[in-house]
Formats: structure tokens, sequence, C-alpha cells
């Protein structure tokens, strides 16, 4: 193959390594897109606490995480206004109540006021929502003990909110710790 490349003279070994120069620029672009886009809301996001609920995880492809449901993961139909379809992007508007956030209502468009944006599942008269902040990296013993934690006491999640919406998770709170 190096042959057939030296054969092609200087114009097309420069044309290779532009071709070989983009290709490395693009897949280092993707991989700080993707990275900006998980911090991007802790930059930049509101601060808001959600009430989590116990669920037990298990993946070997994943790594080690705390997985979490929060109370605005299950909805009642009625706070919203129309019915939705399966995996139909959705906003929850959120109003601070003691000390975390609740929801207050689910729309087509984003709201007024502090709102997170999810993937809407119907579930009977309920729906069902996927924000992309159900799983909390952290190394495996810490995990272990704050999954246990999370189910015996009473936790939330600090999570940082952008203006479209979109949440990223800050930490863990635990009452009493997240130690068992």
């Amino acid at each position: 193959m190096f042959d057939a490349i030296k054969a092609w003279g200087p114009g097309h070994k420069r044309f290779v390594a532009v071709g070989l120069a983009l290709t490395i620029l693009l897949q280092l672009s993707v991989l700080a897109l993707e990275y900006l886009s998980s911090v991007w809301p802790l930059w930049y996001g509101q601060p808001v606490l959600l009430r989590t609920e116990p669920v037990d995880p298990r993946s070997l492809f994943r790594g080690n995480y705390v997985r979490l449901n929060y109370r605005i993961s299950r909805l009642d139909g009625a706070l919203a206004g129309e019915p939705f379809k399966r995996n139909e992007v959705a906003y929850v508007s959120l109003e601070q109540q003691g000390k975390y956030h609740v929801a207050t209502g689910i729309y087509r468009e984003p709201p007024g006021g502090t709102f997170i944006r999810g993937r809407i599942s119907p579930f009977g008269a309920d729906y069902r929502f996927q924000y992309g902040i159900e799983a909390y990296f952290m190394p495996r013993e810490k995990a272990l003990q704050a999954q246990s934690a999370v189910r015996q006491k009473e936790a939330w999640a600090e999570v940082y909110l952008l203006d479209n919406g979109r949440a990223a998770i800050n930490r863990l709170i635990c009452e009493g710790g997240c130690e068992p």
C-alpha cells in the first residue's frame, strides 16, 4: 500500500495527509462536543433539588453508578392538557416546595419558569419520563454505599438545568449522609 502512495507523487501524498488530518480533527471534535454537552449544564445551569426513589441497577458495560428514579419520573396524566405519544419530547414545569422541586405541569413547548426536558412514555393514565439523569457515576465502593443509602433514607439529586431544560447531576444528597 505504501508503494502505491509513493507512486502517486507529492500531490497525492499531500491529499492523503490532509485527509488524515481532517479525519483526526473530526474525531477529536466529536469527543469534545460529547464532553461539552455533558458538562455545559453544570457550568451554566440553574441548580434544583429533585427527590429520588430507589432502583436496583446492574450493568457490566456502563461502569459503576447509582441508578436513580425521581418523583418526577412518573407523573399523573392529568398534568398534561393533551395526550402525548411514546418517546415524544415533553417539558415538565417545576416549582420549589420546601427544599426540593416538584412537577406542576407537562407541556409540548418549553413553559416559562423552571422546567426540565425529557422523553415521555404513556403508562396507563400516567406518564413515565426519561430525563437523561437516571444514572450517577461514582467509584465502585461509593456507588454501592450510595445505592444502599438511597434505598434506606430520603435522598435528593442536585441537578443543574439549562434554559432549554437539559439537565445534569452535580451531586447526590442523602438524609444523614450517603454512607449506609
